[in-house]
């Protein structure tokens, strides 16, 4: 039976050991996760969506995502001994169980489709992440957490100066899952059917999020400096089910520094950010993510930090297509170093985009074709988009 339970967490969704100690990572991209996550200064396409509003300001052409999907699995080692469990009889049960102590399983899964132009984008989503994990050796627990989101995000970035923009995003999140915990005489007696009923509760929330950055141009090198607060006021779900407890998003207040050296074959992207700044019960290097995008000709290499740990990823860009591969930590004990989650996880996405307007060059009717600024008001090749991929022949975004 345990077999069975432990399959549908891994399957549906996150389950977390530690649950509440786990800092979510549903919305990030694989490309901003090969990086450390830190990416608040870098969003200028649809991710702004989801990490800076103000980026919707540097958004250069039409672009329309007709997919991008995502998978990622950590802990196959331990999913092999939680599946042996299955048929094991009650003395092989308990000592199998307790063998078990200190193992995670997660595993993840999203689509999102998105259209964004100047000053303006939208996305429409749905995530599905999942991790297991089991503690205590005297009395073995399986804490679980599920979370699936569908949602829309509409978002808005304006330009109030060619160095300083603002933005806003606005969100709808129907939202399925729950965290429980599950001691050892419980799980042993739970059926599928319990369990699905446990994690399957849902509720409805609307959310805000608000962003500023301040852009620094110069010759083949720009900066941005970004301030984001994520979730203002707080995020709750409401459910028709009284007897639900849906996980709710907290607060987030955030600040990044973001650099940009590009030159026609190689750009040269370092970011950091300080995450959480609202929040005094995380400590400090689990605050701080920083990284570094080199990019050239089709290929994009990362590295960086993630609460103390590090990502590595890698960016592919095969025209209509980019593929995307990254491997990151994500801390779930109560203090950074604990328990170490490794993680890995593969994007494919097939985009369209026209024109290289940006909303600066529509305010001051600069042409497009041959000029010298980039999205950000930088450095930039100044490229027109092609109508079969968004992206340049360099594979910098």
């Amino acid at each position: 039976m345990i077999g069975v339970i432990c399959a549908i967490c891994a399957i549906f969704a996150v389950a977390a050991g530690t649950a509440q100690a786990e800092m979510m990572t549903i919305n990030s991209n694989v490309r901003a996760l090969g990086m450390g996550d830190a990416f608040l200064g870098l969003a200028d396409d649809s991710s702004a969506l989801f990490y800076n509003p103000a980026g919707l300001a540097r958004v250069s052409g039409i672009n329309l995502k007709l997919f991008s999907l995502r998978a990622g699995a950590s802990g196959v080692e331990a999913y092999d001994k939680i599946k042996d469990l299955n048929g094991s009889d009650d003395e092989a049960y308990a000592e199998a169980l307790k063998q078990l102590y200190g193992e995670h399983v997660w595993s993840g899964v999203g689509g999102s489709a998105a259209f964004t132009m100047p000053m303006l984008g939208f996305s429409v989503y749905n995530h599905l992440d999942a991790l297991v994990q089991v503690h205590n050796p005297v009395y073995p627990e399986i804490d679980t957490s599920v979370i699936n989101d569908y949602g829309y995000v509409l978002g808005i970035g304006l330009p109030l100066a060619p160095v300083f923009h603002v933005g806003a995003n606005f969100k709808y999140i129907k939202r399925t899952g729950a965290r429980v915990p599950y001691g050892a005489s419980v799980v042993a007696d739970l059926d599928s059917d319990e369990l699905y009923s446990n994690v399957t509760g849902w509720g409805k929330g609307y959310g805000v999020d608000l962003g500023a950055n301040f852009v620094i141009p110069a010759p083949l090198f720009s900066a941005v400096f970004s301030g984001v607060w994520k979730n203002v006021g707080g995020m709750s779900f409401k459910s028709d089910d009284p007897n639900a407890n849906i996980p709710s998003e907290k607060n987030d207040m955030s600040l990044g520094l973001a650099l940009n050296f590009d030159t026609p074959l190689l750009s040269i992207a370092p970011a950091v950010d300080f995450r959480y700044l609202n929040r005094e019960d995380l400590q400090l290097s689990r605050k701080l993510n920083f990284g570094i995008e080199i990019g050239v000709p089709l290929l994009d290499i990362r590295g960086g930090f993630h609460e103390g740990y590090y990502t590595a990823g890698l960016g592919v860009n095969l025209g209509l297509f980019q593929v995307d591969a990254a491997t990151y930590g994500v801390e779930l004990g109560a203090y950074p170093g604990q328990i170490e989650d490794r993680r890995y996880v593969l994007e494919v996405t097939m985009e369209l985009g026209v024109g290289g307007f940006t909303a600066t060059s529509l305010f001051s009717g600069a042409k497009v074709e041959g000029s010298k600024g980039g999205a950000d008001g930088g450095s930039g090749t100044g490229r027109s988009k092609s109508f079969f991929g968004g992206r340049r022949l360099k594979q910098r975004r």
